[in-house]
């Protein structure tokens, strides 16, 4: 009687974890389909499918953000994927020096008496194989009022933020950089980008 009632307990469990797996399993449809973006043909690969579930299409992430011009990743410690690209109603920023390297301020706003500076920042892929895949950059930012009169510079790097940061930045890689420095650039009417280190 023990062996059956120790059986019947464990059959149990085994149903019920079961029963928990299939929840969180759906079943979709293969959705056969194309993609035109800004009026170019843009196909998805076998590794890349198009599902339907419920009357809903899912694309892949990776595809769609590419073809639209964002860098893909993923936090694999938080199951993040991150997803940045150049607001296209904001201003892209370049240094003639550097014409690889490009800037978009996303906002700017006080802390106090430190103007604090948000934005993205990107290295071109280059031709050359032979070139570093990875670079160290750090900028300026020269801030002006609508009288073009000189309000202010604020620094920043690749490095994203804290010390603990990664400060290199990959060819092809749009980040979200930020920037700072003493004093009120709040109200600027107008801004220039100068890179001042690239290693």
């Amino acid at each position: 009687m023990r062996k059956f009632v120790m059986g019947a307990v464990v059959g149990s469990i085994l149903s019920l974890s079961t029963v928990v797996v299939a929840s969180d399993s759906i079943q979709t449809v293969l959705f056969p389909a194309y993609f035109t973006i800004n009026g170019q043909h843009a196909e998805t690969n076998k590794d890349s499918p198009v599902l339907n579930y419920n009357g809903q299409t899912y694309v892949p992430a990776r595809f769609i953000a590419e073809q639209l011009g964002a860098f893909v990743d993923y936090n694999d410690d938080y199951k993040e994927i991150i997803i940045n690209h150049f607001p296209s109603h904001k201003d892209i920023l370049t240094d003639n020096k550097y014409p690889n390297v490009h800037f978009s301020l996303i906002g700017v706003y006080l802390d106090g008496d430190y103007t604090v500076i948000r934005g993205m920042l990107s290295v071109d892929k280059l031709e050359d194989p032979t070139l570093k895949e990875k670079r160290d950059i750090e900028f300026s930012l020269n801030f002006y009022d609508e009288s073009d009169t000189f309000i202010g510079t604020a620094s920043g790097s690749s490095k994203t933020g804290s010390s603990l940061d990664k400060k290199t930045i990959s060819t092809g890689e749009i980040k979200i950089v930020n920037a700072g420095e003493v004093g009120d650039f709040s109200k600027f009417s107008k801004v220039s980008f100068q890179v001042t280190s690239f290693k």
